[in-house]
């Protein structure tokens, strides 16, 4: 365990996996004690969005060595890239973490430069931290400024967890399956269609 929350209250103390230093917060009114996010990031910690673990402080340089995991890697062939007509298909393969993310980066980037409209095909990742996430919200942004969409395929319940904690359960669109996803590409969410017009 990484994140203590309190018995009482909503305090969560948090250990660093890194260095082992101990930080203590609020809890930024949080309601349930198994989730960590807001409070992690609040102090400017990374890492799980659950009580799990693992989590940083930011003192810690991201080559540090951590007490009780490997050291962090680059990975990218947990992330590949399908070109379909209607949008880019990014699958990932394997947890959203501090690992994935350069190749998750990278991914869509490349998906970007080609598509108008990106799906990211979640049904192979279990969970996602904060590194994950911010990934996703930055590409999502990045989308919507070329006048195009990122979805989201088969995310899991810890995902969906998340994005609700973190109240981004409606920036993105969620499907069961990538065809889904894909189909639905080309047709503009409803939200989308409000916010372009105009009055």
């Amino acid at each position: 365990m990484t994140a203590v929350p309190s018995a009482y209250g909503s305090g969560v103390q948090l250990i660093c996996d890194t260095c082992g230093d101990v930080a203590a917060t609020d809890g930024c009114g949080l309601h349930d004690a198994d989730v960590v996010y807001v409070a992690v990031t609040a102090i400017g910690w990374s890492g799980s969005a659950f009580a799990r673990g693992p989590h940083r402080c930011p003192s810690c340089p991201p080559s540090a060595p951590r007490r009780t995991q490997k050291p962090a890697r680059v990975v990218t062939d947990r992330v590949d890239v399908e070109l379909r007509p209607a949008a880019a298909v990014v699958r990932v393969r394997g947890d959203l973490d501090l690992d994935v993310a350069p190749g998750l980066r990278a991914a869509l980037e490349r998906a970007m430069a080609a598509r108008t409209h990106v799906v990211v095909d979640l049904s192979g990742a279990g969970v996602i931290d904060a590194v994950g996430l911010g990934a996703l919200v930055r590409a999502r942004n990045a989308v919507r400024r070329r006048h195009g969409e990122l979805l989201l395929a088969g995310p899991s319940r810890f995902v969906q967890t998340v994005l609700r904690t973190m109240r981004l359960h409606t920036a993105f669109r969620s499907f069961g399956t990538v065809e889904q996803a894909v189909a639905a590409a080309h047709r503009p969410s409803p939200r989308l269609a409000l916010a372009g017009t105009t009055s």
